[in-house]
This record gives structure tokens, sequence and C-alpha cells, in this order.
């Protein structure tokens, strides 16, 4: 069987499907509409599939009952921004599009089900396909379908993932063995003293003024007690207190992320930020706490999962290149890879439309669509080194 003919063969599908995908963008834990597309399309293609907690999709291709137990995952959230660059597939929903790419990972993973499809008699084992709702606001889509791999009779042996990128060239993959994108932690510094009016600070205790002193110092945790090797951020973003001029508030907070590679660094570096916070506070008379509010680990890839992959980018001549250094960005996907052996890799699409941005998030974010077919052909390729008899 020609991989490479395969998935052009159905590289129009997978267009037809991320178009409209892209028109119909719905936000994480709302993609009630795109579940619904994906079960459908799974049923024309006589793929049983299961809904796995808040609309994750999970379709199951069964070859033979013994054999190699793969997972392939695709994000399929969209984000809360209005599209500024002009289509014919342009989103339809005021406020909110397809802006990282996800609507082209639900399309790819259905078109590499077609090619799996037409070779079901050279394969055996079990390719999962696993639809995730709710990345952009880590959702627990992957622990649901984590779970739920697990539970099957013969577990997961590997998982494998793709996240589109409108700055590589179309042709172009890219990713590495060990870290590849950080953790992230959402966290948030609470300052509490006293409150009063804005004429008579004497008679208040100000939590405002120790906040801004602890911006600046938990800032400078990662070059004072960090190795200076490994990537470390704290971006305080947010800070809130006070309703009025001249009203001194009773509390105020700060709120930011965390990017790390190393899951024994979080709570080290949280005690720190917490005991530089409360020794500030004390010396205004006001108290601190800290809070971790959401966190999704370091997406870390396997060795052999990896090689596997790199192997097949090879076999279909995308161009291999080392990701080097590893990302700061973060994905949930990690979820999944911190418990079944996985590998995360980048396929470029990068737009020549001269109005179009390569960066992700970005109203006037824009792909190539000629960067799908590689994508599902890796998968495919993947799939069958893998799987065949």
């Amino acid at each position: 069987m020609n991989i490479h003919e395969l998935a052009k063969k159905h590289e129009a599908y997978c267009i037809e499907m991320r178009r409209y995908f892209h028109m119909h963008p719905e936000l994480g834990l709302h993609e009630e509409n795109t579940s619904k597309v994906i079960c459908e399309e799974l049923e024309k293609m006589g793929i049983p599939y299961e809904v796995v907690g808040c609309r994750n999709v999970v379709g199951k291709m069964e070859f033979t009952p013994d054999g190699p137990q793969l997972a392939i995952r695709a994000d399929i959230d969209a984000l809360p921004m209005e599209e500024e660059i002009e289509s014919e597939y342009k989103s339809q929903v005021p406020g909110v599009m397809h802006a990282c790419g996800h609507d082209s990972h639900a399309a790819t993973l259905l078109a590499t089900a077609k090619c799996l499809c037409e070779m079901k008699d050279e394969l055996c084992g079990t390719v999962y396909l696993c639809f995730q709702v709710a990345e952009e606001i880590s959702g627990g889509g992957p622990q649901d379908i984590t779970k739920y791999l697990k539970a099957q009779p013969k577990g997961c042996d590997m998982v494998i993932g793709n996240h589109i990128s409108a700055a590589l060239p179309v042709g172009v993959a890219i990713t590495n063995v060990g870290p590849v994108f950080a953790g992230n932690c959402q966290w948030r510094i609470t300052v509490t003293g006293k409150g009063g009016h804005g004429s008579r600070p004497d008679l208040s205790i100000d939590p405002i003024r120790p906040l801004a002193q602890i911006v600046g110092q938990v800032t400078s945790i990662p070059s004072n007690y960090f190795n200076p090797y490994e990537p470390l951020v704290i971006s305080p973003c947010m800070i809130h207190g006070g309703t009025a001029y001249n009203i001194i508030p009773d509390e105020a907070y700060i709120e930011g992320n965390l990017r790390y590679f190393h899951m024994e660094d979080l709570d080290k570096i949280l005690a720190k930020m917490g005991k530089i916070a409360q020794n500030t506070a004390d010396s205004f008379g006001c108290t601190a706490k800290i809070e971790k509010i959401a966190y999704c680990p370091p997406v870390e890839n396997n060795k052999e999962v990896t090689e596997r992959a790199i192997k097949a980018m090879g076999e279909i001549g995308a161009t291999y290149v080392p990701l080097a250094p590893a990302n700061m960005g973060s994905d949930d996907f990690s979820f999944m890879t911190s418990e079944i052996p996985g590998c995360y890799v980048m396929f470029g699409a990068r737009s020549d439309r001269p109005e179009a941005s390569t960066n992700h998030h970005n109203t006037k974010f824009f792909l190539d669509e000629k960067g799908f077919a590689p994508v599902v052909e890796f998968f495919t390729q993947y799939a069958y080194d893998l799987l065949k008899k």
C-alpha cells in the first residue's frame, strides 16, 4: 500500500472537514457540534466509538485482538477571539475562532482514520483515535481519555500527537527525545491588610505596597535559586486591588503563570514564592498566601516512541529538524505522556499570505492547507510501521 498516495487521496476530505470545523468553532467544554460531527464521520467509516467524559470522542479501530495498542490524539477546541483574516471559510461564530490549528488536528485525525480503514487487512492490533476537548483551558480531557485507555483489556502501549505550526514551512517536522513543551502552573498570591480611607494610611494596613514589592521579588527566583541553564519562567500577568482612588483595600492579589521542565521543581518554586510573599507581607504588617490554581506537567517525549516518529518522518520525506531549545509553551497532552509512553511532534503549515500571522493565538492566524496531508501521511506511516502484519 502506497501511504503517500493514500494520504493524497483523502486530502480533499481532510481540507473539507477542516474548513467545516474552522467555520463552526466551539470553545473548550462547549464542543457539542464538533464532537457530534466527529461521531457522525466515524459512523460513516464504520468505526465504533465512545464518548468519554465531557464530549471527548475515542474511536476504536481493532484490526486483530492481539498486537500493539496505539493511541493518536487530536485536540478540537477553539479560542475566544474575533477572526480578522478573510477567507471563504472564515469563522461564522462571532468572537470565536480556531487560532491555534485545532480544527486541522481534528480533520487530519479523521483523514488518518480513512487511510487506516483502507489498510485494515495489513494491520494487527488496535488504534485509538482520541479527539480531546478543552485543551486551551486544561479542562480535564486528557485525564479522562488516559483513564479510558488504561482501562482497556490490553491497555495502551504508546500515544502520539501533532501540533500544527504556523511558523514552520510545509514539509518541515520537529520533535526531540525528552522535554519538548514546558509545564505550566497558574498561581495567585493574595496579600491581606486592613482597608481604610486613602487620606489616613496610618489607620490602615495597605496590601498594595507589599504586593508591588512581591512582584519584583518572585521574578528574581529563577536567577537567584535555580540552575541558569535550565529554563524557568515566572510571569506575574494580572494585578488586582482596590475599587476607588481614595479607598485603601482590604486585600490585593497578583496572578500569573510559571513555566518549568522538571515536575520536582514545581512545589519547590511555589514554596519559595510563598515564603518571599509572606516575609514581605509581614514587614508591612500584612499576611500573604499563595495558591496553585491549575497546572499541567511538561510534555516529555519517550525515547523509543520518538525514535519511531523520526523514522516515520524520514519515510514520508518530511524534513526533520531537532527541536532545540524546548518550547516554553505548554500543552495538556502532557497528562497523557506522563502516564503512557508518548511523542509530540510539530508539522509546518506556514502560509505565504502577507497579512497572515505566524503567531498562534493571533486574530490573523492562518494556515497553508498543503501542510495537512503530511500530517495524515505521518500518522498513517507510524501506525503502519508499528502494526503491520
